[in-house]
């Protein structure tokens, strides 16, 4: 059996032989000289890239400070200190500081409560867990409406009350010091973590700003290849602009946390937000003018020539944009921009000159005139669409070179799901009262620690849309941790009494968990093994945990989060159809809400609602879409398109400078709207009846003014009777929606 001075010895050699080992694997991977890529299996723990090995060395170094610090206290629970530590580690700066000042805040308050709550009930169990459910409830519920870490601190509300209430039940005289022991632990392990973090990220702003000019790069670039399709009339542009709808708000929430890094005194983050929201309106307009060319072929000679160049000038900005100078390449690429748009402005005044040439000289309408109409009608249209890629470009540029007394705003408020926030918090408290009825009905002693990991695994992910697939990794992280541990326990650390050799045997163990942590393959498994890894270690400073210590509180975490997993799947269990189907009622429910003016809504506000809808059918959609989820996303983008025309007939109305008769026809059009139900192509053969009686008028009426209103209303009103036909099954409310699969054909 080895001796503990050959344990010392050991741990040492390996104190020195790590760093030179780590030395070389930086080298050989800056000089690519190792044959593994991304692709290859477990290319992350033996050949990781620098800065995931950064990564893990600096986490797994600030996670052991912490534990040191913790045993130096002589604190009564020194895991939780490092287990802190891996908790607040993320991959930026600004994701771990926000994660730390949320965790705090959240940490506080739920300490605070757990006093509270076990003052008010003591040795009342009957009424303290169905109490404790409700509480933790209504935090869950509310966490649904806030973004990022923000949401993060209000479910940690409710399980930082359950650890402490659970931890003193045996002891309620004290639960204070309890509560302070815990706040202490959260605080050095977030210290630890974000000073060796500050030590080796230093110039957290240039990184953020490089950052932020990759994404809003991304961006521009995808939107301009989609655009370019899609004014060509190719198929994998609507592709290419429908994903890139969705993936904008979570963008929008990434840049939340470069703002962090960049201080409070920076304005790149909203105008990144401002760039990205003009990026979703210049794609919905691409969309509802792709529409409109289709309703309208075949397209005047005049304007395709113009479709051709804008097409071109679109196709060459992503190769401007990712050179060495994209600033500079923005600056040139909004001059073509503004000089394109100024000549769409003055062909459409020149149909209009010839439009009304021809109306003196012929007594009825021409096909020239009703060329000119729509060639004037595209032109405009695709002057504002030019419009929308210069304001993004603009803000794009504020991002890397800020203006002098900058104080531009932009943010937008994620919509509130009351259903969603329901059916959270019903799941967090019916998981409390089953960990709780059980520790009570069984008494067993490590009952509290199976009611405690409940309360944790369901609360934690209580907010997902999705909580089943979301916890899964959480369990098979745990179960990992497990087994690592068991390794510990039995063998290694019974043969060592001093702290330096528990660090040395805890480092490898971690190092790899941080290494895994930041492949996206493992991190959904690697972040609950970082994270319940010291507790079943169970670290102390006079004793080590015991084969029969592990016996006992190790399968009770086990249990307790495989518990809590279990809830979600038998409490109001996430269905894709079903949250499909509801998303499609709330889409339509909008868009009739909408129509009848019953709610006010912004063209950009519409276009976020509707972006935030179609990134909720991708993510409901898993890896791999089927075509019941392609129909649903091309029939969430119908009624995306639907939304911005009934805007905007909605504001020519507003002007009052309609004949009475067109006026009232395209008022019938958005009351039918108003009250779509079931299946009905009324709304479209309105909506047809309205264009001819709009078209008519536009060809004759003498009056410029009114001229003008009248071919808005057309525009508009050629893209609402394609698209209401169109999607005429999916704005059926009676049924649910369903698509044909593709039949073989036999001989």
């Amino acid at each position: 059996m080895m001796r503990e001075n050959d344990l010392s010895v050991f741990a040492f050699s390996l104190s020195a032989y790590l760093p030179a080992r780590v030395r070389q694997w930086a080298s050989q991977i800056s000089e690519q000289r190792t044959s593994l890529n991304e692709t290859t299996p477990f290319a992350w723990l033996f050949a990781p890239s620098p800065a995931n090995l950064g990564f893990a060395l600096r986490t797994t170094c600030a996670a052991l400070l912490a534990l040191t610090i913790a045993l130096w206290m002589e604190m009564d629970s020194p895991q939780w200190a490092p287990m802190t530590a891996w908790i607040v580690a993320q991959n930026s700066r600004g994701q771990s500081l926000s994660k730390a000042k949320w965790r705090l805040a959240g940490t506080f308050i739920g300490a605070v409560a757990g006093v509270a709550y076990l003052a008010a009930f003591p040795q009342s169990p009957w009424l303290l867990f169905p109490a404790l459910a409700v509480g933790a409830g209504i935090c869950c519920g509310y966490a649904t409406f806030l973004r990022n870490f923000r949401s993060y601190a209000l479910v940690l509300i409710a399980f930082t009350c359950t650890i402490i209430v659970l931890s003193a039940a045996n002891q309620p005289d004290n639960v204070f010091m309890i509560a302070l022991s815990r706040t202490t632990y959260i605080t050095l392990g977030i210290l630890c973590e974000s000073g060796l973090a500050m030590l080796f990220a230093p110039r957290l702003d240039h990184v953020a700003q490089q950052e932020i000019l990759g994404r809003l790069q991304d961006a521009l670039c995808g939107a301009c290849r989609g655009m370019t399709d899609l004014l060509l009339g190719h198929q994998d542009g609507l592709f290419r602009s429908r994903a890139l709808l969705g993936s904008i708000p979570s963008l929008a929430d990434q840049t939340e946390f470069s703002d962090i890094e960049m201080g409070p005194h920076s304005h790149a983050g909203d105008h990144a937000r401002a760039s990205l929201g003009a990026i979703s309106t210049f794609l919905a307009r691409g969309l509802s003018l792709h529409i409109h060319m289709r309703a309208a072929a075949p397209l005047p000679e005049v304007f395709q020539n113009t479709l051709q160049k804008i097409s071109l000038l679109l196709s060459q900005v992503p190769n401007q944009l990712m050179g060495d100078h994209p600033v500079e390449a923005a600056t040139s690429i909004r001059l073509m921009l503004q000089h394109h748009r100024s000549d769409c402005l003055q062909r459409a005044v020149d149909h209009l000159v010839r439009f009304q040439n021809l109306r003196l000289t012929n007594t009825s309408p021409t096909p020239e005139m009703r060329d000119l109409l729509e060639s004037r009608i595209l032109e405009g249209a695709l002057a504002k669409l030019l419009l929308e890629l210069d304001v993004a470009l603009a803000h794009f540029i504020a991002t890397q070179h800020p203006l002098p007394h900058d104080h531009f705003r932009f943010d937008q408020h994620p919509e509130k799901d009351f259903t969603l926030a329901l059916n959270n918090g019903l799941r967090s408290a019916v998981a409390i009262c089953i960990g709780g009825l059980l520790w009570e009905v069984t008494a067993w002693p490590e009952g509290a620690i199976v009611a405690m990991f409940v309360a944790v695994t369901s609360t934690r992910f209580s907010s997902f849309e999705n909580p089943v697939q979301a916890s899964n990794g959480f369990l098979r992280g745990a179960v990992w941790a497990a087994i690592v541990s068991f390794f510990l326990v039995f063998w290694i650390l019974p043969q060592q009494a001093s702290n330096e050799t528990l660090l040395a045997s805890l480092f490898f163990p971690m190092l790899v968990g941080g290494l895994a942590l930041r492949s996206p393959a493992f991190g959904g498994t690697a972040a609950p093994y970082n994270n319940f890894l010291p507790f079943m270690v169970g670290p102390a400073n006079h004793t080590r945990m015991d084969e029969i210590m592990w016996l006992n509180s190790t399968p009770a975490v086990v249990l307790g989060i495989g518990l809590g997993v279990w809830v979600f799947r038998l409490v109001l269990p996430f269905d894709a159809a079903a949250e499909r189907w509801r998303l499609r009622r709330k889409l339509v429910r909008d868009l009739r809400n909408l129509a009848s003016s019953q709610k006010d809504f912004s063209t950009s506000d519409w276009i976020a609602l509707s972006g935030g809808r179609l990134a909720q059918i991708i993510r409901h959609a898993g890896t791999s879409p089927d075509p019941v989820t392609e129909a649903y996303l091309a029939g969430a983008m119908g009624l995306m398109t639907i939304g911005l025309v009934v805007l905007r007939l909605q504001h020519v109305l507003t002007y009052e400078n309609l004949p009475t008769e067109q006026a009232q026809s395209i008022q019938h059009v958005l009351k039918t709207i108003s009250h779509i139900h079931g299946y009905s192509l009324q709304p479209a053969q309105a909506a047809s009846h309205a264009l001819e009686k709009a078209l008519q008028a536009a060809l004759k009426k003498h009056n410029l003014s009114t001229h003008l209103e009248l071919a808005r209303a057309v525009g508009s009103l050629e893209v609402l009777r394609h698209e209401l036909a169109e999607n005429a099954t999916f704005l059926d409310m009676t049924r649910r929606f369903h698509v044909r699969a593709p039949q073989n054909n036999r001989p």
